[in-house]
């Protein structure tokens, strides 16, 4: 759990860019860490080492779509979700990050799945435009007022190249 990055330390990082996304914990701290916990003790999280077994980039992926997101007729589609994809900051600028989401596609097609689906924070335009750069296509956003990560998007699952990811492992304990 210590290697996947603080939910406080992305905060303080967005807002340092006017980026509202996670200004207050949601969902709740507590409710985030017990997400991230059951997602790990089931092996749906996986973490990236560099060179000398330093964490630099985590990803959760699962069959998990959020039933307020996406339609009945969407959840019903094959399709592998990606949930907290992370790359830790001195890793920043090295393409990792798609690296990462290529490697969740690679794993969706090898799975049998259509698609990789991402939900993001409704606000954060940034982010958004950088899994359109991804090749995501949006789909829509889907407001609520409990849950602020509401703008959906989808890539064809195929198989890519990742050659820098050849140490991906899940954090099951």
């Amino acid at each position: 759990m210590d290697t996947l990055l603080s939910v406080e330390q992305a905060a303080e990082r967005l807002a340092s860019k006017g980026i509202d996304q996670w200004q207050e914990p949601w969902p709740t701290e507590d409710l985030m860490v017990e997400g991230m916990l059951r997602n790990i003790e089931a092996g749906e999280t996986f973490i990236v080492r560099d060179d000398n077994d330093t964490p630099a980039a985590t990803i959760t992926v699962n069959r998990y779509a959020e039933p307020e997101l996406w339609t009945e007729e969407e959840r019903a589609e094959p399709a592998l979700y990606a949930h907290k994809v992370t790359v830790d900051r001195a890793y920043s600028g090295q393409s990792l990050g798609a690296e990462l989401l290529d490697w969740a596609g690679t794993k969706a097609a090898d799975e049998g799945a259509d698609w990789l689906r991402v939900d993001v924070w409704t606000t954060n335009e940034r982010l958004q435009h950088y899994y359109l750069k991804q090749g995501f296509t949006y789909v829509r956003t889907v407001v609520l007022p409990h849950n602020p990560s509401g703008a959906l998007f989808q890539r064809v699952a195929e198989r890519v190249p990742t050659p820098r990811l050849h140490e991906v492992e899940s954090l099951t304990g």
